[in-house]
């Protein structure tokens, strides 16, 4: 009976320390995130609560453009609109598309053989993410959420590079 008594208490304790350390570790990981975001808002000069904001996972997120010689001006424009959100500062954000040579070739094929009627604001911009100069995404998310019709989730602003790689990290897992 003794023996089945100490086989218990040891096992016990066992699992309370393991527990315990579990419990710690986890908290330990959690104040280290949360000392890595406050020491990377304040670098890019924004509070905590914005920088969460700007980078936090969304919905709607795809890793493919979808488009072919048959799609439409509004399909292009849609997928368009999910690239810049890696870019931007705004509000409110639903859906994403990595902004990466790839997928920016890919929609420039799409539009430089269409006959789209904003064929030519469509290229300068593309034109633009082609050479990686992404100064103007916030107008261009703008451009595209006016011609969608935005009332909601206007570009404030583009990201900074830390606040970029955070939305990466959060949202292109793979």
């Amino acid at each position: 009976m003794k023996r089945i008594f100490v086989v218990i208490a040891v096992s016990a304790s066992v699992l309370l320390l393991a527990g315990y350390g579990g419990f710690q570790y986890l908290m330990n990981k959690q104040e280290k995130e949360n000392l890595e975001v406050k020491e990377k808002a304040k670098a890019v000069g924004v509070t905590e609560e914005e920088f969460i904001e700007q980078t936090q996972q969304i919905e709607g997120i795809s890793y493919k453009v979808d488009l072919d010689e048959n799609s439409t001006q509004e399909e292009v424009i849609d997928v368009m609109h999910k690239m810049t959100h890696q870019k931007v500062r705004a509000e409110q954000k639903w859906g994403a598309i990595p902004m990466i040579p790839e997928t920016i070739h890919d929609v420039y094929e799409i539009v430089s053989t269409s006959n789209f009627d904003r064929k030519e604001d469509l290229l300068d911009i593309l034109e633009r993410w082609k050479n990686e100069d992404f100064s103007k995404a916030d107008e261009d998310h703008n451009y595209i959420w006016t011609y969608q019709g935005g009332t909601v989730g206007q570009a404030f602003g583009i990201m900074s590079q830390s606040e970029e790689a955070e939305f990466i990290k959060n949202n292109f897992k793979d």
